[in-house]
């Protein structure tokens, strides 16, 4: 239960740009905002920045927890 809740950060980045969208200054989604308006590169390589960002978190993740969290894969192997 853990190692899936743990699975579930790269959404909360996500979630924090787009709380960005909003209220946010500064970062990834004040610059996708702002470069919709004027640079449309820009904020396309702010979105593709923040997808390959989310896959690689998720990645880490996996790994750490195949890592430190052997026997888990194991039991979930085992459940029908």
């Amino acid at each position: 239960m853990i190692a899936s809740a743990i699975r579930s950060a790269p959404l909360a980045s996500v979630g924090a740009v787009i709380g960005e969208f909003s209220a946010g200054d500064a970062g990834l989604g004040f610059v996708i905002v702002q470069g919709g308006s004027a640079d449309t590169a820009l904020a396309f390589a702010a979105i593709v920045l923040l997808g390959v960002m989310s896959v690689g978190l998720f990645y880490a993740l996996v790994l750490a927890e195949r890592l430190l969290l052997p026997w888990v894969r194991e039991t979930a192997a085992r459940r029908p």
